[in-house]
Parts: structure tokens; sequence; C-alpha cells
């Protein structure tokens, strides 16, 4: 794959992926919004759920990668997942969905750019 290539599919990556975690923030924040007892777990799920991205089946999946991803090593000091766990296994699982593999930009670093850190 030559360089021209490389630079319209990262380009096409993150287009993909910022309008991935625009639709879960916004959903997020409606959700949180329309339902302020919801917290953590059920909060994220019914986020993930509002997107209408996301199969009902592959949900709790989601929300137990997340949730796995949150260790003393790659999250020290922190014991609970956040929107931000949730969001890059949703954009993965979107991307993978969509009959993508192998992506060239890093999604992390898009959450992290984009997800505020304090949700």
């Amino acid at each position: 794959m030559n360089i021209a290539s490389q630079f319209f599919l990262a380009l096409n990556e993150k287009r993909f992926a910022k309008r991935k975690l625009k639709e879960l923030l916004d959903a997020y924040e409606a959700v949180s919004t329309q339902r302020p007892e919801l917290a953590g777990n059920e909060l994220y799920r019914a986020a993930l759920l509002r997107t209408e991205q996301v199969d009902p089946a592959r949900v709790d999946e989601i929300l137990s990668q997340a949730e796995d991803s949150v260790d003393q090593w790659t999250s020290p000091g922190r014991t609970a997942m956040r929107l931000r766990e949730v969001a890059h296994f949703f954009v993965t699982a979107q991307y993978i969905d969509s009959g993508r593999t192998g992506a060239i930009v890093s999604f992390r670093e898009l959450v992290d750019a984009l997800i505020p850190e304090h949700l």
C-alpha cells in the first residue's frame, strides 16, 4: 500500500471513529439528562442502546471488554471504568462490524481527544 492510500485510509478511519464517538457522546448526554438515576454500567448500557448502532446482544460484550481494560497496569489508581473505556470498545466493535480490519489510526487517541476525561 502506498503512502497516498495509507493517508486516505487513515483519514476515513478518523472520520468513522469521530462520527461513532459523537453518536455515543450524544446518546450518553441524552440518557444522563433524561434518566439521572442511572449510573455506571446501566448508564453506559442505555447510551449504547440509544445509539441504535449496537446489536443489543453485543452490549454486554462491549461493557465486559471495557471493564476488563481497567486494571492497575493500564489505569493506575482507577478502579471503575469510565465512558472513555466504553467508547474505545464501542468504536472498535463498530469498526469490526462494518467489515474493516487492521486500523491504521489509534482509536484510543481519538477517544482521549474527544471524550472528556471526567465522564
